[in-house]
């Protein structure tokens, strides 16, 4: 060994330790960027798969709302064919089998399957042969939930275009129950009569589109909820993935299955299409196969491009260590010593220029080094002046302003007062420095001083306070002080900092406050029991007008009835009609006593509000009106509502004004139709009444909610102007507001909100 180190150079064991270095440093650096590398692929990868099925999911979502768009053009025609098919089935009796269903297939055009599905969900009646007898209970249990829903109400239920149960193929679908509740009668349009225009929405291009972006993919497949997969209707899936569907059916789960034997992992993706509007449900399973293969040789393609930069960077470091070694393994003896004269302060000194010229950069950098040191006290020299500087400039600041600033030790020692402090205490700045002051406090405040104090700690070393002290002069002054500790390591208080103001005329306008306050709330409160006085005095004037008018109308009433039963026959026919108005007048005039009286007391009544449902308040409305729809064809229609907080009494008159101002105005219609119901506007919901009756130019609209207005000058719709003055009263009571809508002949929609 010794041998060994005799023999060698210098430069030989130098370039050893380069090269040993350059490995080293190497090979870290590889094996961290292999790291990053294969975290980074991975982590792509990942990304890539999340985007590759929120592409699918957003894509899936796309085409099914434009399906949707198309499957609703074709609501019309089906809805006109029920009118044809009811008929059929009311001139029937509600007998089935006296139906000519064919003739009737082909009077609606052929294209169209006729079924009557019984109270037991089961298809009883059909022109479509595979389906008669299916039993929707048995088989599509939640379908026959629907069924019995809209078999118990009225009106046109359109359904999704679907396949058929039976072959796969496409049909739309749409429900009418029967008046007499016994059937629902369904019709079921064949793909036929609309594939060449549906056919520009297909998932299969959505499938090539997901293939060409992501080159991991090896397949996709897409099942429907009847288990029928996408662009293959004879498909049969096998008992393994028959029961995965179904459980993923049932519980809206995606699920992931990785096959290592296969080099793939596929993921069953579950998206939800259902929709409230219609029966079927449209939610798709899409089955993505991912190649884990690829994916394995696409990472070891990427390691070994970066196995071989790193062979390369090897190379590369171990040539430039040899030249390196090339320029530092000259003997340094003369650069010693000016290195010792260097040590020992001579700055001036410079490093001689050896022989060699491998110590040439070095001998420039230890001048250059040298230099430095000479460059880096200088500037030390210059900071520490410019902070002397500086220091005196922020005294400076501190002495001109105009709040107390002061530092004291725990012990009450100040430590720093500026000018404001000391001339705000009588004192003198540079005789306080190092003495003990502590302001006067009085005796009730001084114990809230010390807790204050006490509270001060390293997790909360600031903290604000408010207190009286008394100045040598004995006056009491308010002062806010902002007290700041400064702890040691150890958590020990040390010193504190103190910034305060004088706030005496800001507690004295505060106190000025609450004094003007209270002799508001007191002026508030005999205001409010005059108030209280006047409106007892206005319910008692009222029921005395009230009463005072009644007695008159009645006997004006009561004598007229008398003349016209004792003297009716042997009276002029126009004395008894003008005997008839006196009497219809009176009755008008009563109800109208009525309607001031209920109209002056709404906004006294007490307000109480619950959580309700508006659509059965609206229902019990309409009930209560029920008798004014004798001899009449009307369709009361309730859309869902949300829940609302009201007053059920006061909304229960809202409906009952709104459906009886409906039902009046609709007299002239041969089917009077009524809906009310809700929607949201600006994140809140706006309830509305609607009807098809007379309506009205808008242009009187600000005069509808006025009292004793009536804007039609027909005299067949009685009424006394109040009603809707009164609906308006409670809207605004529940902090909401009404308007209305309207044009003449087409109806009116009153809508409003409840706050």
């Amino acid at each position: 060994m010794q041998w060994l180190t005799r023999t060698r150079s210098f430069s030989f064991f130098l370039l050893l330790v380069i090269i040993g270095l350059v490995a080293l440093i190497v090979t870290t650096i590889t094996i961290g960027d292999l790291i990053l590398v294969r975290t980074d692929f991975e982590e792509q990868s990942a990304l890539l798969r999340n985007e590759t099925e929120g592409n699918i999911i957003t894509s899936v979502r796309i085409i099914d709302e434009g399906l949707k768009l198309f499957d609703n053009t074709l609501n019309r025609r089906m809805e006109e064919s029920f009118v044809v098919f009811n008929a059929a089935y009311v001139e029937s009796g509600g007998d089935p089998s006296r139906m000519d269903l064919e003739a009737l297939k082909q009077q609606l055009g052929g294209d169209l399957e006729l079924y009557l599905i019984n109270e037991s969900g089961v298809v009883e009646y059909t022109t479509y042969e595979p389906d008669l007898g299916l039993d929707f209970q048995s088989t599509i249990p939640y379908f026959y939930d629907y069924l019995m829903t809209i078999r118990e109400s009225h009106g046109f239920y359109p359904d999704r275009v679907v396949q058929e149960r039976a072959t796969g193929n496409l049909r739309k679908f749409a429900y009418l129950p029967t008046l007499d509740r016994r059937y629902i009668l369904e019709l079921g349009l064949s793909a036929d009569a609309f594939t060449s225009e549906r056919s520009s929405l297909r998932y299969t291009d959505m499938i090539e589109t997901v293939r060409e972006r992501n080159p991991f993919i090896r397949d996709i497949r897409i099942f429907t909820t009847a288990k029928r997969l996408v662009g293959n209707k004879s498909y049969v899936p096998d008992p393994e993935l028959d029961a995965l569907l179904n459980e993923m059916l049932s519980t809206g789960v995606s699920r992931e299955f990785r096959d290592p034997s296969k080099g793939i992992t596929v993921k069953y993706l579950y998206i939800d299409l259902r929709d409230k509007d219609y029966a079927s449900d449209m939610s798709l399973i899409v089955e993505i196969t991912y190649d884990e293969i690829a994916i394995a040789r696409s990472l070891r393609n990427i390691v070994a491009f970066h196995l071989l930069v790193a062979t390369g960077g090897l190379i590369i470091g171990t040539i430039a260590a040899f030249g390196i070694s090339r320029f530092i393994t000259r003997p340094i003896a003369r650069i010693s010593e000016d290195v010792d004269a260097i040590a020992r302060g001579d700055l001036d000194q410079r490093i001689s220029m050896s022989a060699g010229k491998e110590f040439r950069v070095l001998e420039e950098s230890i001048n250059s080094m040298v230099q430095a040191l000479k460059d880096m006290i200088t500037r030390l020299q210059n900071s520490e002046r410019r902070l002397s500087e500086s220091e005196e400039r922020y005294r400076g600041v501190v002495e001109s302003q105009s709040e107390f600033i002061t530092r004291f030790l725990p012990d009450g020692t100040v430590t720093f007062a500026n000018e404001a402090y000391c001339r705000y205490f009588g004192l003198n700045c540079h005789e306080i420095i190092g003495t003990k002051f502590i302001p006067a406090v009085p005796d009730d405040e001084q114990d809230m001083v010390r807790a204050h104090f006490g509270r001060l700690s390293p997790l909360q070393p600031e903290r604000t306070i408010e207190h009286r002290i008394i100045l040598p002069g004995g006056d009491i002054r308010w002062q806010e002080w902002i007290d700041r500790g400064i702890f040691d390591p150890a958590g020990n208080l040390v010193e504190i900092q103190s910034v305060g103001r004088d706030i005496t005329e800001r507690k004295s306008i505060e106190e000025e406050n609450r004094r003007l306050h209270a002799d508001l709330e007191e002026r508030v409160k005999n205001r409010t029991a005059d108030l209280e006085a006047a409106y007892r005095e206005l319910d008692s004037f009222s029921y005395s007008v009230s009463h005072d008018l009644r007695a008159p109308l009645r006997a004006i009433d009561g004598f007229s009835s008398i003349i016209l039963h004792e003297y009716g026959s042997s009276l002029p026919k126009e004395t008894s009609t003008y005997l008839e108005k006196i009497r219809e007048n009176s009755t008008r005039m009563g109800q109208l006593i009525d309607d001031l009286l209920n109209f002056s007391r709404m906004s006294r009544q007490p307000l109480n509000r619950f959580l309700i449902d508006p659509a059965s308040i609206a229902g019990e409305a309409f009930e209560g009106l029920r008798a004014e729809t004798f001899n009449r064809v009307v369709h009361f229609t309730i859309r869902e509502m949300p829940i609302c907080s009201a007053d059920p009494v006061l909304l229960n008159q809202v409906f009952m004004n709104l459906l009886s101002n409906a039902l009046k105005f609709t007299r002239q219609r041969d089917v009077a139709e009524i809906e009310t119901g809700s929607l949201e506007k600006e994140g809140k919901p706006v309830f509305y009444v609607k009807d098809n009756g007379i309506g009205f130019d808008m242009q009187y609209a600000p005069k509808i909610f006025g009292v004793f207005q009536q804007i039609h000058g027909d005299t067949s719709f009685e009424g006394t102007g109040v009603g809707l003055a009164i609906v308006e009263r409670i809207i605004h009571r529940h902090g909401g507001r009404i308007w209305v809508e309207s044009s003449p002949g087409t109806g009116t929609t009153f809508f409003f909100t409840l706050g």
